[in-house]
């Protein structure tokens, strides 16, 4: 009885073995009559159970066998294409994308080893010239995606089209490196497909790619910034503008800004001073710096020496709006000091020392506030510490002025 058992278990086995092997045939078969992306995708769905069988899913041929037909069905719309008929890019592209995936998946498996213990392969020649041969190809695949705004394929495309000159498992066939500035560009061209797609770690790690190449366009290290801003990752932020600001210096004031702003938000006012001293002595005209100083000192409490640097700042570069509205602020918050200390004065002592003292503040506060706004007419908070300028003056006129603004 246990023989009789033991036999039906392997029966059982062989034809469960048999079953898995049969579907990897069946479906090969079903790619050779493989016409459109539609059909392609049917034929995948019989391949499919095997993907996942303990006995077939290490087989290199159970993903080329896919690999192979996507890439044949995107040389075959190809060729429709070349000779004037219409073609589906999204399903050209689409092939070309599962054609290299799937060869990928089979590479990564296509290794056995010989009775001699010697490691061999079957495929991987194959699958590493098909692959090299439709290089160029995804960098056009990306572009078709993204103008029919199939952001996310766009983004593997491009990626792909960067990667596949690194891959050393390619061996002899591996493309010639691409120029640095080829590179960077798709690694930039995916970053921003992955961000359209709304797949943020994606398009960071395509920028950060295009980072680490090197490219020249400053626009796209703020693109960078604004997705590591969205994820909330200070990390990143520090990291891009650390990187931004160590490529192109001062050409752009925002990176030393977002660095200085990311220091500050950690409480990090040490290495933030020593950056902008060093910025000042490389530049001692460029008022901005003074700016920044005088938001480290604000942070940390030291209001005078906050008002000094902003003082400074608007001296120097009397045309910076955010200057103009932290020296005004700077003057509002001196008046409000001077105010809380006027507790035990009388009446007539306050009236004085008010209309002296306190109240030329406000009106040099104005001066300022009135230029930021002037500067900038979406600075909002400029017209708001107005509105607390000219109550406190007594200027009804102005303070009905500002009030209309502000609505």
């Amino acid at each position: 009885m246990k023989k009789i058992c033991v036999l039906t278990l392997g029966i059982i086995a062989a034809a469960s073995m048999s079953a898995q092997t049969a579907t990897v045939k069946e479906a090969e078969k079903a790619f050779k009559g493989v016409n459109s992306y539609s059909s392609y995708q049917n034929a995948v769905k019989t391949i499919t159970p095997a993907f996942s069988d303990p006995e077939t899913s290490g087989n290199a041929q159970t993903y080329w066998i896919p690999g192979k037909a996507g890439f044949k069905l995107y040389d075959d719309m190809y060729g429709q294409k070349i000779i004037g008929k219409d073609v589906n890019l999204d399903d050209m592209g689409s092939a070309l994308l599962d054609g290299y995936n799937y060869a990928l998946k089979a590479l990564k498996v296509d290794t056995v080893i010989d009775k001699k213990g010697k490691p061999k392969t079957k495929f991987s020649k194959e699958i590493a010239g098909t692959i090299a041969n439709h290089h160029n190809d995804f960098a056009n695949a990306g572009s078709a995606f993204w103008d029919s705004k199939n952001y996310p394929k766009a983004y593997e495309a491009f990626m792909a089209y960067v990667a596949i000159p690194n891959n050393k498992s390619l061996g002899e066939s591996t493309p010639k490196a691409l120029p640095d500035t080829i590179a960077a560009q798709m690694a930039y061209y995916a970053g921003l497909a992955a961000w359209q797609a709304e797949k943020l770690p994606e398009a960071a790690a395509a920028f950060e790619e295009m980072m680490r190449i090197g490219y020249d366009d400053m626009s796209a290290y703020d693109y960078a910034y604004s997705v590591a801003y969205q994820m909330n990752d200070e990390a990143k932020k520090l990291e891009y503008s650390k990187i931004a600001f160590e490529k192109f210096g001062t050409a752009k004031p925002d990176f030393l800004q977002r660095i200085i702003s990311s220091y500050i938000t950690d409480k990090k006012y040490d290495e933030a001073r020593e950056l902008l001293e060093k910025a000042i002595q490389a530049d001692p005209k460029n008022g901005t710096y003074y700016y920044l100083i005088g938001v480290l000192y604000d942070d940390k409490g030291e209001k005078e020496k906050s008002q000094e640097s902003f003082k400074k700042a608007v001296e120097i570069d009397p045309e910076n709006a955010m200057a103009n509205f932290s020296y005004g602020t700077s003057l509002i918050q001196q008046y409000e000091r001077l105010d809380e200390k006027t507790g035990d004065m009388s009446q007539a002592d306050y009236n004085k020392y008010r209309a002296e003292t306190m109240n030329p503040l406000l009106k040099e506060a104005s001066v300022y506030l009135e230029k930021a706004y002037k500067l900038d007419d979406s600075m909002n908070n400029a017209l708001t510490n107005l509105k607390i300028v000219y109550y406190n003056l007594n200027d009804g006129e102005n303070l009905k002025r500002v009030e209309n603004l502000l609505l």
